[in-house]
């Protein structure tokens, strides 16, 4: 219980810092992740009740993917030069309309490229949130607010599936003279979930008139060689990318196939990894402001690695369970001091260009690593890609924790963007 204070009157003190910018992004964040949730759950099942068969609907999956990765660097550069607000608007809208008209349409041209509007839109979003939030956030509070955004969109997404999982039930159950066909109830509540995307730009446009450095003023204060920072921050973003295609797709398989484990049981594990990964991630800043933000997302991902294994040589299934939420909860809780450290290592005019740079390393190893791991499970059944995906999750932390040990100990540190302000052009060791 006094742990669970701590941690309580820890947010309280940091929420109190939070700016209205950074308040009003974490409403926006969690909207369109309840959107996603929704997408996650129904799409599919729409595409399939609309008469596609399972290689059009993996077409329309590899769509969106093809819309968040090729969007990545235009979106770095969009949130550089218009700034950071009016690239998350952009990305919103674009979301929402991929969205809200792909579920409103069954003609398979028009869903490809409606699935790769959402994708883009997606990536204008996220790439412009991360920048947002760190210049929008002092050192004390901005481990609290990325974790808080972090565990926001978690449970949003089981917000989201649960809507997606009950509201088409709850159609069909209607009387005679109401009730829809599958594919109506599908459709209504798809297009309810464009509409809740849409939604989540009207906390923004709270912000109307906000002042944001230019591109110009952002490389004013870029210290000589900072650029290099990039290359150790996307070998990361590439390996846990790499590792993360081998093994989170096929996840539900995993349990199906390992374990005979039923759909409903498969959808409560994840939910329950999800609302444990949140409250971890809330905890996460308590944790770091005694180790370092550095060290512990480190420790996190590396702790996680024993679960991982264990889950590729396991078959009782309540040890297997057990390993999967303890490794999600490790490895992710971990992901909001990592992105944190990011920001904070970054002056502000490479923070848009590291986001898209990662995003798209990311993109590419989860796609390259997801379309090898179905010949991998084939040959060699489930264990060997979790084995590789530990191997490359130790490789990333390692390697990122050898690049950057010398960097002050997060917590109460000025970013390395706010001592370049105060030093102007000077290079910042």
């Amino acid at each position: 219980m006094r742990g669970l204070r701590a941690v309580f009157s820890d947010y309280v003190e940091a929420a109190r810092a939070f700016s209205q910018p950074a308040r009003l992004l974490v409403v926006s964040v969690f909207l369109v992740w309840v959107a996603r949730g929704i997408q996650g759950v129904l799409f599919n099942l729409y595409l399939v009740e609309a008469g596609h068969q399972a290689p059009f609907v993996g077409r329309a999956l590899a769509m969106t993917g093809a819309g968040i990765a090729l969007a990545a660097l235009p979106a770095g550069l969009f949130a550089e030069r218009w700034g950071r607000r009016r690239c998350l608007m952009l990305g919103l809208a674009a979301e929402g309309i991929g969205l809200l008209l792909r579920a409103l349409v069954t003609d398979p041209g028009a869903i490809l490229a409606l699935s790769f509007l959402g994708g883009a839109g997606q990536s204008l979003y996220q790439i412009a949130a991360l920048p947002f939030l760190t210049e929008h956030s002092g050192s004390r509070e901005r481990t609290h607010l990325f974790s808080v955004v972090f565990s926001a969109a978690l449970l949003a997404g089981v917000v989201g599936s649960a809507v997606g999982g009950f509201l088409p039930a709850a159609l069909l159950s209607l009387p005679d003279a109401v009730r829809p066909g599958s594919l109506g109830a599908y459709r209504g509540v798809l297009v309810l979930g464009g509409l809740v995307a849409f939604s989540a730009s009207l906390p923004l446009l709270r912000l109307r008139g906000l002042q944001e450095a230019s591109a110009e003023q952002q490389r004013a204060v870029q210290p000589p060689g900072s650029g290099r920072l990039l290359v150790p921050i996307a070998f990361n973003f590439l390996l846990v990318g790499c590792g993360a295609g081998l093994v989170v797709p096929f996840m539900n398989l995993y349990f199906k196939d390992r374990f005979a484990c039923s759909a409903a049981q498969i959808g409560a594990y994840f939910s329950i990894a999800s609302i444990v990964t949140a409250v971890a991630g809330l905890a996460a800043p308590l944790v770091a402001r005694r180790f370092g933000t550095l060290r512990t997302a480190v420790a996190f991902e590396l702790l996680s690695l024993p679960f991982l294994v264990t889950m590729g040589a396991e078959s009782r299934l309540a040890v297997a369970v057990g390993a999967f939420w303890l490794r999600a909860m490790l490895m992710q809780a971990g992901t909001p001091l990592l992105q944190t450290f990011v920001m904070e290592a970054l002056p502000p005019g490479l923070r848009a260009r590291s986001s898209s740079v990662n995003n798209l390393v990311w993109n590419l190893g989860w796609a390259a690593s997801a379309g090898g791991a179905g010949a991998l499970i084939a040959r060699w059944g489930y264990a060997l890609p979790f084995y590789l995906t530990a191997a490359l999750y130790a490789t990333a932390s390692i390697t990122f924790y050898l690049s950057f040990r010398r960097f002050p100990r997060g917590g109460g540190e000025p970013r390395i963007g706010e001592v370049a302000m105060s030093l102007g052009a000077q290079e910042v060791h």
